[in-house]
């Protein structure tokens, strides 16, 4: 794509940030002022973001066979889910202003090594 696009005019999305609940996020920080005022560290002691899937993996044993369950729901939509809810307000609600204040807090997180995966894992 690279080839016959420059990066500004390729729209990338993930359908998981297309639910009602996702896509009212934005608005529910941004344009609250109840919420835009108080949403911090110093209101907020912590985020925890469930999964509550109602559908399974009907129809779609080989894409997860090949990605993952994790690489998809972890890596791509929980991710996206975390940047919108930790990030800092974007200076426009445009997407340039939105893509550029998620990449700050995806950069901010701490790499997973395997010593943290060991220690924090546990085993039944």
């Amino acid at each position: 794509m690279a080839e016959f696009f420059q990066e500004k005019q390729v729209y990338r999305i993930d359908h998981y940030l297309g639910k009602e609940t996702v896509l009212n996020l934005v608005a529910l920080r941004f344009a609250n002022s109840i919420f835009t005022t108080n949403w911090d560290n110093t209101t907020i002691d912590h985020v925890q973001i469930t999964v509550a899937e109602e559908v399974g993996i009907e129809g779609r044993w080989g894409y997860f066979d090949k990605s993952g369950q994790l690489r998809d729901m972890v890596q791509n939509h929980l991710l996206q889910i975390l940047s919108l809810v930790a990030m800092e307000p974007p200076v426009t609600l445009g997407s340039e202003s939105i893509r550029n204040e998620k990449l700050k807090v995806l950069k901010a997180l701490r790499p997973i090594t395997r010593d943290n995966v060991e220690e924090k894992t546990v085993r039944g």
